[in-house]
C-alpha cells in the first residue's frame, strides 16, 4: 500500500477482483485518454483467460477519498531463475496498452509508478505498445527517465470528404485493384457481409479459424499458442461492445474475412484471413476497401490498420502513428549487471 497526499495505491489481488470492480474500472477508462477498446475489461479478461497461467496478476487501484480514480492492469512473469518481469495485461495481442487514470490525471500515473519504484519484488519493467505522447507513456518517462526505448509504426487512414474522393486519391494501380477486383468477385456472385450479432460473430470466428486451419494466407499470429482461445473469448465477450467481422463470401463460402473493433468514430483492422480460390481478384484488398467504404457510411474519422509497417497499408494512403516500448531495470547493482546478460535489446 502506498499513499501520496490524498491518493492511496493498493494491490487488489486476483484478477477476478478487478472484474468485480467493473463499473468503477469502465468509468475511469472512459476519461483516461487511453484506448477504450484494447483496455476494455472484457478484452483484458479474455487475455487473462488465454494467457494468465504463466503470469501473476499485479493489479493496482488508486483511490482518492475512497473513490477509484485509477487502475494499473499489470502482471508479473518469472523469466528464468530469479528474474521477474512486469508488463501490461494484454501485452502481445493488444495493439495499445496502458494504465488508466480519471481525466488522464498525471498525479494518478505518478502515484502508480512511485508505488512500483518502492517494491523490490521485480527485476525488469517492460511496457510495450503505448501510444506515443499518451498519458501512460508520459508518466513512465517521468518515473523512469533513463529507460530503454524502441518504436513501432501503426499506420492509419484519415477519412475526410467522401469515399469516392478517397478512392480517387489512390494510385491508379491501387484503384484498379480494388474496383476491378470487386467487379470480378461480384461476377462470381460475391457478397460483402458485416457481422456484429452474437450468432454472426460466432460464425465468423469459425470461418477465421477455418481459413487458418487450411493454411490459407492468413495472419500467422492466430497460430501462436493461446491466440485462438483468446480470439474466441474476446469476440464472444465483446459482442455489442465493438467487435465486428467483415467477410466476402462466394456461394456462402468465405474468401476473405477480417476481425475488427469499432467505436463511434474509428474502425480498427485487427486480424484477417484470405482464401486461395479467387486470389486473382485480390480479395484481401477488396475487403479492406469495402470496410473503408462502410466506415465512411458510419461517419468514422479514421480506419486504424494497427501496428506493423506492411507495404499494403501505405497503398491505402495510410500515414504513420508511433507506438512506444519502454523497459527499465529495478534498483540494485546486481540487477543492473544481470540486465545486459539476461535481456536482449528492446525491439
Amino acid at each position: 500500500m502506498f499513499n501520496v497526499m490524498s491518493l492511496l495505491v493498493e494491490e487488489i489481488g486476483p484478477f477476478s477482483r478487478l472484474d468485480g470492480e467493473r463499473h468503477d474500472y469502465q468509468t475511469v477508462l472512459r476519461t483516461s485518454g487511453e484506448d477504450p477498446l484494447f483496455l476494455n475489461l472484457d478484452w483484458l479478461s479474455a487475455w487473462w483467460k488465454a494467457f494468465g497461467e504463466t503470469w501473476k496478476p499485479l493489479v493496482l487501484r488508486v483511490t482518492e477519498g475512497g473513490r477509484p480514480v485509477g487502475y494499473a492492469p499489470l502482471a508479473m512473469n518469472e523469466r528464468g531463475r530469479h528474474w521477474v518481469k512486469i508488463g501490461f495485461m494484454g501485452a502481445g495481442p493488444s495493439d495499445r496498452c496502458g494504465i488508466i487514470a480519471q481525466d488522464a490525471r498525471a498525479d494518478v500515473h505518478d502515484a502508480i509508478w512511485e508505488h512500483l519504484r518502492g517494491r523490490d519484488d521485480w527485476d525488469v519493467l517492460e511496457l510495450r505498445d503505448m501510444r506515443r505522447d499518451g498519458p501512460t507513456e508520459e508518466g513512465v518517462r517521468r518515473a523512469f527517465p533513463n529507460c530503454e526505448e524502441a518504436r513501432e509504426m501503426a499506420p492509419f487512414i484519415r477519412l475526410g470528404g467522401s469515399y469516392e474522393e478517397y478512392l480517387a486519391s489512390l494510385s491508379g494501380n491501387m484503384r484498379a485493384t480494388v474496383v476491378k477486383g470487386w467487379r470480378r468477385l461480384k461476377e462470381h456472385g460475391a457478397e460483402f457481409k458485416s457481422m456484429r450479432s452474437a450468432k454472426g460473430v460466432e460464425e465468423a470466428v469459425h470461418w477465421l479459424k477455418e481459413l487458418s486451419d487450411h493454411r490459407w494466407r492468413s495472419s500467422s499470429c492466430l497460430r501462436s499458442p493461446g491466440m485462438t482461445q483468446f480470439v474466441e473469448e474476446a469476440a464472444k465477450r465483446l459482442v455489442g461492445q465493438g467487435v465486428v467481422f467483415h467477410a466476402i463470401l462466394v456461394d456462402g463460402t468465405p474468401q476473405a474475412i477480417a476481425m475488427g473493433l469499432e467505436d463511434r468514430d474509428r474502425y480498427l483492422y485487427y486480424l484477417s484471413g484470405f482464401g486461395p480460390d479467387y486470389a486473382h481478384c485480390s480479395p484481401g484488398a477488396v475487403l479492406i476497401s469495402r470496410i473503408i467504404e462502410e466506415s465512411y457510411g458510419r461517419g468514422c474519422k479514421e480506419v486504424d490498420l494497427l501496428r506493423g509497417a506492411e507495404t499494403y497499408k501505405y497503398r491505402f494512403k495510410a500515414v504513420d502513428r508511433m507506438q512506444v516500448h519502454l523497459r527499465t531495470v529495478n534498483k540494485g547493482l546486481v540487477r543492473r549487471t544481470q540486465y545486459s546478460l539476461r535481456e536482449a535489446p528492446l525491439v
